[in-house]
């Protein structure tokens, strides 16, 4: 899926350079994915999404987007915020729901 112009999508995030790494963050922001598409990484057809709930009945909706540039492939899971659900909409992603709904504990 390409991203087109991404000025399109959010321009608060065009000024920001975030890099994200699997190894030392376990979940992106927006403007981490926003960086990925602005340094020429693309978006697969069907993005996966898990929705984590807590005890409060409070759910975070986390994306699984998989990224290619040229041979390189990563899966980026990013954080839902409103830059990133428009992202979907205006890409008309595929999305597919995670095989089960996970409850997050509280710490003690």
């Amino acid at each position: 899926m390409d991203a087109q112009n991404l000025s399109n999508f959010h321009y608060g995030y065009a000024h920001l350079v975030r890099h994200w790494h699997a190894g030392s963050e376990l979940y992106a922001g927006g403007d981490a994915l926003y960086t990925a598409l602005d340094n020429g990484w693309d978006i697969g057809e069907t993005v996966r999404y898990d929705e984590h709930w807590n005890s409060g009945g409070q759910c975070v909706v986390v994306y699984h987007f998989e990224l290619t540039r040229g041979e390189a492939k990563m899966t980026m899971p990013v954080i839902t915020n409103p830059f990133v659900r428009r992202l979907l909409t205006e890409l008309h992603a595929n999305l597919v729901a995670g095989r089960e709904k996970k409850a997050v504990k509280k710490a003690e």
